[in-house]
Parts: C-alpha cells; structure tokens; sequence
C-alpha cells in the first residue's frame, strides 16, 4: 500500500520522470541543435536586448499566463477522471522536465555561466510558487483517478471512493486554483521587473 498511496514514493516516481525528461531535453538539444540555437531567436542576444527595454502590459500579460496555468490545471482535472488520469500526470512530470532541459541546454549554450544566472532569474520568485502547486495538483488529480478506478484501495486508505472524494476534496482544488492565480500575478507583475533589470546588467 506504501508504494502505491506512500507520499515519498510517488513524488520521488514523478522526480524520476522529470529528470528524465530534463535528460531527454538535453539529448533533444543536442540531435537538432541548429534548428534550437541558429534556426531560431530563442534566446538569442537581439531577442534580450528587446527584452531590456519592453514594456509588459501586466493586464494582458496576466490573462495570458493565467489561462494557460488554468487550462493546464483544467485539462490534468479532466484527464484525472479517465482512465489514463495517473499516466497523465507522470506524462505531465515528463513534460516539464523536458522543457526545462531544453531552455536550459539553449541558454548555457548561447552565453555559459552567464546563461545559467538567465535560466535561475527568469524562473524566480515565481517558481517558489509554481512548483509546490504544480505537486499539489498532481498529487490531487492522482487520488482522483484512484477514487475513480481503484476505489476500493482508496476507501481502504481513508479516501472515500468516486463521487465521495471529489465533494470531500473540492476545498483543496479551490487551493490550488487560488495558488495558481497567485503564481499568475506575480509572473505576470514581479518577474518582468526582475528580468529587466538583469538584462541590462546581463
């Protein structure tokens, strides 16, 4: 019962999956490297010096970062109640690991030290949020799909089964959600002040 409902190790399964990922970006880095470094500004000098200077409309911006964090939310709520809901969630670990493999590879490529320091100011304070709430909606939408599809595991754990755990667990999700609109506002407001002002140091 550990091994399947154990909090250590499913979280340390999902690290698995998105170190492998951040591997696998790294190797997809290095396969299609021309298309990543030459083919494509990402990352490239003019694309940061525009950055310097850019002023963000922090309304728009916002509703943009929101309804991307919320659709994802949405679209693992949604795949936690099918029957692929608890390999969705590893795909998910999977795939943000990759991503970070590859913004990582690219800007340590194009600028060494200095890129790292890029990759690490880009992804704060907001990722002090981003993470944990990305655990915590992984962790939920994990014992969704167990209430769903193994509920006589769940009721043995304490859970409740299908409909039961999703009234019970509603509270937590409107956490999650509340969590994520924090992260929104301070990606949205704070990270562009920081990144610019690294830029112009940078």
């Amino acid at each position: 019962m550990y091994q399947i409902y154990g909090m250590d190790s499913r979280h340390i399964r999902w690290l698995y999956f998105f170190l492998g990922g951040f591997l696998a970006g790294i190797l997809i880095l290095n396969i299609w490297r021309d298309s990543f470094v030459q083919d494509m500004e990402f990352l490239s000098a003019a694309s940061l010096s525009r950055l310097k200077f850019l002023e963000v409309d922090g309304k728009a911006f916002f509703r943009y970062v929101l309804q991307e964090r919320l659709g994802t939310a949405a679209l693992l709520c949604l795949l936690a109640t099918t029957y692929i809901g608890a390999v969705s969630v590893s795909a998910y670990a999977l795939w943000m690991g990759t991503m970070a493999g590859i913004f990582l590879s690219v800007a340590s490529i194009r600028y060494g030290i200095r890129g790292i320091a890029l990759a690490l100011v880009s992804m704060m304070p907001h990722y002090l949020l981003l993470v944990p709430v990305c655990i915590m909606l992984m962790d939920w939408c994990y014992h969704l799909n167990m209430a769903l599809y193994h509920s006589e595991r769940m009721a043995e754990s304490g859970y409740g089964r299908g409909k039961q755990y999703l009234i019970k667990e509603i509270p937590r999700l409107l956490v999650i959600a509340g969590v994520l609109i924090g992260e929104s506002v301070v990606e949205s407001y704070v990270n562009p002040v920081l990144l610019s002002g690294f830029l112009k140091i940078f």
